[in-house]
């Protein structure tokens, strides 16, 4: 399929961006993902698709009648990008993308890609170190993006101003979250027994 409009996004990506919700039938998906001439794909092809990303666990199906409806499966609802845009989603817009940026480059100790900032939210200009052409080309043949589709030409960035503090404690609410780890009005830890 054309990258078309999809911003870099794979077909998989984008149809986990139009189920989210309630979850939507196979002629609304379809109606959406053919929106952009440039991305056609056929219903057959589309429905082929749907079974299989539900097969592989990234949808649930369920009938309602007349329909059957493809929502998203729980586990597949946030991305990377997605958890830290929302941990900083209080932050000024004016400093949110770089900080989302520094945030990212910290955690995933590399330049950030185009497409990556859009997944997290952020669209337009970012001010920050471009890197090169030269430099791009290698860090595309070490990087292995899973549902992101990077060429030649995406732009990939290296923030110019830094956010230790807020970094810390993003990753800090990330660890807290997946261990469940309770903490009180203070930020102090309530059980032990959460983390063992």
């Amino acid at each position: 399929m054309p990258n078309g409009n999809l911003r870099g996004m794979l077909l998989k990506d984008r149809i986990i961006d139009i189920v989210r919700g309630d979850g939507k039938s196979i002629s609304e998906i379809y109606k959406e993902v053919n929106l952009d001439e440039d991305s056609k794909i056929h219903r057959l092809t589309l429905t082929g698709y749907l079974w299989a990303m539900a097969d592989l666990g990234f949808l649930k199906e369920r009938y309602q009648k007349p329909s059957k409806l493809y929502s998203l499966n729980k586990k597949e609802e946030n991305s990377i990008y997605e958890i830290v845009a929302s941990k900083l989603s209080d932050e000024p817009d004016d400093k949110k993308a770089q900080e989302i940026l520094y945030v990212l480059y910290k955690i995933l100790d590399r330049p950030i890609f185009r497409v990556e900032m859009e997944r997290a939210g952020i669209i337009g200009d970012i001010r920050a170190k471009k890197i090169d052409k030269r430099e791009r080309k290698r860090l595309i043949e070490k990087v292995e993006l899973k549902g992101l589709r990077i060429t030649p030409d995406t732009e990939a960035f290296i923030p110019t101003e830094e956010y230790p503090e807020l970094a810390f404690r993003v990753i800090i609410d990330i660890i807290a979250e997946k261990f469940d780890i309770k903490k009180d009005k203070s930020g102090v830890q309530k059980k032990l027994e959460n983390i063992l």
